[in-house]
């Protein structure tokens, strides 16, 4: 495989994590998850922006080094795309986003089946999603190039959207 840079992209419960932590483990490539470095900042300021800029430099330490990577995030802004296109430009590096979708009754039925208060940062059910997509105003809806978007329907098993993964990424559209 070329050298690469995978980005996660979906809301909440929708599957990112089990799919990335999946096509890490058969690419033998770092993940690097976002949230597990906002579980270290969370009482700094801006902890969120924090955590993701600190995401975006370990994976373009890594890609420097010749290793491809896999970012783990919503990025649920325009910005966070950008910023992944720049890094995958600067080092020749393969783009491509990951992004997971399921039906309204299966992410609510996620959601609502996580435990409330679990994680101080994270979403856990229907009605807290709800108040933050009203707080995102649409933000999440920005257009991706074509050949850096792979829309996954995380319904499917792991296994099925791991091999979706990594049969787009051995196509020679997926350019940066």
């Amino acid at each position: 495989m070329p050298l690469t840079l995978i980005a996660t992209k979906g809301h909440p419960a929708t599957g990112k994590s089990a799919v990335a932590r999946g096509v890490a483990q058969r690419l033998h490539i770092p993940l690097i998850d976002k949230d597990d470095i906002k579980d270290h900042v969370l009482g700094l300021p801006q902890a969120n922006d924090l955590a993701y800029a600190v995401m975006w430099q370990i994976a373009e330490t890594q890609l420097a080094l010749g290793l491809s990577v896999l970012a783990v995030s919503p990025l649920s802004y325009p910005v966070g795309y950008e910023t992944a296109a720049r890094i995958a430009a600067r080092q020749r590096a393969k783009l491509l986003v990951v992004e997971t979708i399921l039906d309204e009754a299966e992410w609510r039925r996620r959601l609502d089946a996580r435990t409330p208060g679990y994680s101080s940062h994270k979403i856990s059910g229907w009605a807290a999603m709800q108040e933050m997509l009203r707080q995102y105003d649409g933000c999440w809806q920005y257009p991706i190039a074509a050949e850096h978007h792979l829309v996954l329907d995380a319904a499917q098993p792991v296994n099925t959207l791991v091999d979706a993964v990594v049969e787009r990424l051995t196509q020679k559209d997926v350019r940066a």
